[in-house]
């Protein structure tokens, strides 16, 4: 459960927004979304209100623009809120922006270490390598090519280590 902390909440609006978030734990975006929008209604400066309704909207409806647009009018209410800015890393990660959602999740785990939110969208984005010619883009063929020889000579080694 997400606590409610920008501004105050009904009990009705609040009951919505925990119907929400079980509705997105179980991959139902568009009825979290209509939850939410009940929810906003009672509370419409609601942070955490508006940011999981960007998350919404992003998953069901591709609307990224949008999404985006609630989730950095939330950060700006609450701008160190950990799961303000791993909502927006995901909207983001979603849009294919990968960069921006690396960011976003980065300066959340720099900002809350304990939480498991930002360790774990970043481990689930994963690290690449640099480039094996760092000059030519990562897709282009030699790159692709070596990159395969260095991860084939690296597993070798750690196979061979006792």
């Amino acid at each position: 459960m997400v606590p409610v902390t920008s501004v105050i909440a009904t009990p009705e609006s609040q009951a919505m927004f925990n119907l929400a978030l079980e509705h997105m734990h179980r991959n139902r975006f568009r009825e979290a979304a209509r939850s939410l929008r009940e929810a906003l209604r009672m509370a419409p400066d609601n942070a955490h209100y508006l940011s999981f309704f960007g998350l919404c909207l992003a998953r069901d409806t591709q609307d990224y623009d949008s999404a985006i647009r609630l989730c950095r009018r939330a950060l700006d209410q609450i701008p160190h809120d950990t799961v303000l800015q791993v909502n927006l890393g995901k909207v983001y990660r979603l849009k294919g922006d990968i960069a921006s959602a690396y960011n976003s999740f980065l300066g959340a785990w720099e900002e809350n270490r304990r939480h498991p939110g930002p360790a774990a969208e970043l481990t689930r984005m994963g690290i690449r390598r640099t480039p094996v010619i760092p000059f030519l883009p990562r897709g282009s063929w030699p790159n692709r090519m070596l990159g395969r020889v260095r991860t084939s000579i690296r597993r070798r080694r750690l196979a061979k280590k006792p």
